[in-house]
């Protein structure tokens, strides 16, 4: 064994000496699909071996100060990985016991060791015998898949021939489902989840139909479209807030609070800052967040959403246009000192107007229904815009961002009604949205 180690070893010392960097391309693609195939082999072996291990000394290996310790232990630290991940490979290695051919295979280089873990769990839920007499045939088509592809196929083969452990399995990954977001420091957020198979079916079935390219403009990413569809349903579900539980005394609800003067710099014309509309010095800013000092904080100094904090004017502006909006007062220590209750800023009667009219998002080539969409005032509020059906449009939440970031004119719009209530061409974009002076700051 020494010798077959010291061989191994030099084999090694020999591949990793070649000099990569004076290679060619089709070299370099020989050389890596030949080495990863040996390192295959070599993982199955390790796992095979410790496997062995474990069965001779019955989950236990000897210290060198005369004690013991576990297997998964030590295989651990031999390994470098963590003590989880060396017990699932001994649990999948004491499988594959069951399943010599399979274990081979690995060996032979035609299965990988992760295609094998795929095989090792119809182990203790079908019959070994069973299990037996189609080895040969199990090996062809684990061969031939890809391990997520091969994990469908052996749970199929569960579901139909033991489906009580199907249901176990469903069980288990139910308790361990989970949802966990983090926001970075530039205000996105970031998650991971882990759902059941049964209860991301409804999921992912949802995010397909909305994560569809829609039309030959679309240029998003599929993970883009992706993150758009997952926004759009909690929008949805937002709007449909009689089916939502209350929380906090009222109906869930997305809320943005403004500084009062918010409207007022995008309004004003001569707004480059001007002095009226020009934010607090940065210093004072700062100084304002300390505890016991006046002034303006930076918390209340921009448009903030309860969950994201700070927002994008564009974003606001979206929201804006189809609303549901309260207006409180504040003296300079906080207290409130006047509430207007929530208004519609577009009527219910509006938007069934809107609806019959548009038929959904007017941005061509979108083919969102009225139901996800917002109602758009043309010439934005802030600019003196009226809530009337000939200043209103329906846009879906993505597009309306879009026109209110300024990407998104009215020439992209499919909106006869427009050009048949005027007896005119639609008047180009900029008329309708000109750009805004950046806020600086000093």
């Amino acid at each position: 064994m020494g010798a077959a180690l010291g061989a191994l070893v030099a084999a090694v010392d020999d591949a990793v000496a070649v000099p990569v960097r004076e290679l060619c391309a089709a070299e370099l693609q020989v050389l890596i699909a030949g080495v990863q195939a040996e390192a295959d082999r070599l993982v199955g072996w390790v796992s095979c071996a410790a496997g062995q291990l474990a069965a001779a000394g019955a989950g236990r290996v000897a210290t060198d100060d005369g004690g013991d310790r576990s297997v998964a232990g030590w295989l651990a630290e031999a390994t470098r990985t963590s003590v989880g991940s060396a017990g699932s490979r001994l649990r999948v290695s004491t499988a594959l016991r069951d399943l010599p051919l399979v274990a081979q295979a690995v060996l032979d280089g035609v299965l990988t060791q992760e295609q094998a873990a795929v095989l090792a769990r119809l182990v203790g839920r079908i019959p070994t015998s069973s299990l037996l007499e189609v080895e040969p045939q199990m090996i062809e088509v684990a061969a031939g898949r890809d391990p997520s592809a091969l994990a469908q196929w052996v749970r199929h083969l569960i579901a139909t021939h033991c489906e009580p452990s199907l249901d176990a399995d469903e069980a288990r990954a139910h308790e361990r489902r989970h949802l966990t977001t983090r926001r970075g420091a530039d205000g996105s957020v970031r998650g991971a989840f882990s759902l059941a198979a049964g209860d991301a079916e409804p999921v992912l079935t949802a995010l397909e139909a909305l994560s569809r390219r829609q039309g030959d403009a679309d240029t998003r990413s599929a993970g883009q479209r992706r993150a758009d569809a997952l926004a759009e349903l909690a929008e949805r579900a937002l709007r449909a807030e009689e089916d939502l539980p209350a929380h906090g005394g009222h109906r869930p609800q997305i809320s943005y609070v403004l500084p009062a003067d918010w409207a007022a710099r995008s309004s004003c014309t001569d707004c480059r800052p001007c002095a009226e509309h020009a934010p607090a010095a940065f210093a004072d800013t700062v100084v304002a967040s300390l505890p016991g000092h006046a002034g303006v904080p930076a918390e209340h100094g921009c448009a903030t959403g309860a969950w994201t904090g700070p927002a994008t004017r564009s974003r606001v502006e979206a929201l804006l246009c189809d609303a549901r909006i309260t207006r409180v007062l504040l003296e300079t220590t906080g207290q409130v000192r006047g509430l207007q209750t929530l208004t519609d800023t577009v009527t219910p009667s509006q938007r069934r107007a809107l609806a019959a009219r548009d038929l959904g998002c007017a941005a061509r080539g979108c083919t969102r229904p009225p139901a996800t969409c917002d109602a758009h005032h043309l010439l934005e509020i802030s600019r003196g815009g009226a809530t009337t059906l000939s200043n209103l449009v329906l846009l879906c939440r993505r597009h309306h961002v879009l026109w209110h970031r300024g990407q998104l004119r009215l020439t992209d719009l499919h909106v006869p009604w427009l050009r048949a209530t005027s007896g005119r061409e639609p008047p180009d974009g900029d008329r309708l949205h000109r750009p805004r002076p950046a806020v600086l700051i000093r």
